[in-house]
């Protein structure tokens, strides 16, 4: 029998950012599928506040102008494949909710759009995991939270 050996993944933060019934999403210049605000965990943040390490790459990919509330306990877990190296990854993926300001597009992404949650087909955009994982919060998360509004006694408290 052949033994296994334990695997290395990275961990990517993402947030389902909502503003009412829309839902942001956003084009990786690089590979050109959708993508949604958050990044990768730094080695050095692993140990540290995972919520520290999301703000971290909402304010570089979206600037420091917007105010922006995360609701703190993942609402998913899915596995994902960074087309950038190819590496296994597992996405961590918050619900967040846009209150104020301007988003300023880092060059990172090349294409925003406020879409509705419930309507919006992911499939033209959207790749393997990702596209997954946006069915998967269609499916399961928006008829929970139609306004975009959690209920911070609700389901997830």
């Amino acid at each position: 029998m052949a033994l296994s050996k334990h695997g290395f993944f990275q961990i990517t933060q993402k947030v389902f950012l909502r503003k009412g019934k829309e839902l942001l999403i956003l084009r990786d210049r690089k590979s050109g599928f959708g993508d949604l605000p958050g990044g990768r965990m730094n080695e050095d943040e692993f140990y540290g506040d995972w919520l520290e390490s999301l703000s971290r790459e909402l304010k570089e990919e979206m600037g420091e102008a917007c105010e922006i509330k995360i609701h703190p306990r993942p609402i998913l877990i899915h596995k994902h494949r960074v087309s950038d190296g190819n590496h296994p990854c597992v996405i961590v993926a918050y619900h967040g909710e846009f209150i104020s300001g301007e988003i300023a597009l880092s060059d990172e992404h090349d294409y925003i759009a406020w879409v509705d949650a419930a309507t919006y087909d992911p499939k033209p955009l959207f790749f393997e995991y990702m596209l997954d994982a946006l069915h998967l919060y269609q499916k399961e998360y928006v008829p929970l939270i139609p306004d975009g509004k959690l209920d911070p006694k609700g389901w997830l408290a």
